[in-house]
C-alpha cells in the first residue's frame, strides 16, 4: 500500500512545492503592494471630490479625511525621491509616466503621516490638483486646518493655504 503511494508521486516534488511557495510569497508581497496603492489613489480621489464639492471660503481640516491615526504631519511639496521606492507598479495609484512627469515637473507633493515618532503612512498628490501654501513645519491635526481657495495657477486644483 505505501509503496503504491509513493509511486504515485512525483519523482522530484521539489519541482512542484518551489513554485507554488514563490507563487505564495509574490502573493503576499503584491498584495500588501496593491493595497497602499489604491489605498493612496483612492484618498487622492476623495480629496479631491471634497475640496471641489465645498464652498471657497471654507475650512478643510485634513483630521476630516484621514481614516487612520496620526499625531503630525509633514507636507513636502516639489517632492524628488532619491530612489523610486515608493513607485506603484501596473498603474495602481498613478496612470503610468504621470508620477514621473510630476516629479520632472515639481508638481508631486507627498504627505508623511506619523504617529508616536512612527510613519503610518505616506500619501502622494499631484501639486496640480491640489497645492499647499504655509505648511513648511510639522502639523499636529488641530493645526492642519486649510482655506480653500481656487488655485490661481491652474483653474482646475486647488488652494490650500494653512490658517493661523
Amino acid at each position: 500500500m505505501i509503496k503504491n503511494a509513493l509511486s504515485v508521486m512525483p519523482a522530484r516534488p521539489v519541482l512542484y512545492i518551489v513554485p507554488v511557495i514563490v507563487v505564495l510569497v509574490l502573493s503576499f508581497y503584491y498584495w500588501d503592494k496593491y493595497s497602499r496603492c489604491t489605498s493612496n489613489k483612492q484618498f487622492r480621489s476623495s480629496l479631491n471630490e471634497l475640496l471641489h464639492a465645498e464652498d471657497s471660503d471654507a475650512l478643510f481640516r485634513l483630521s476630516d479625511i484621514t481614516g487612520f491615526m496620526w499625531d503630525r504631519v509633514r507636507i513636502v511639496t516639489n517632492f524628488e525621491p532619491e530612489s523610486n521606492t515608493g513607485h506603484c507598479p501596473f498603474g495602481w495609484n498613478w496612470p503610468t509616466g504621470d508620477r514621473d512627469k510630476l516629479i520632472a515637473s515639481g508638481l508631486l507633493t507627498v504627505l508623511i503621516f506619523v504617529d508616536k515618532g512612527t510613519m503610518v503612512e505616506v500619501l502622494e498628490l499631484s501639486g496640480d490638483e491640489v497645492a499647499f501654501h504655509g505648511a513648511d513645519a510639522s502639523l499636529k491635526p488641530q493645526a492642519a486646518v486649510f482655506s480653500i481657495a481656487t488655485n490661481s495657477e491652474n483653474s482646475a486644483g486647488v488652494a490650500l493655504t494653512l490658517s493661523k
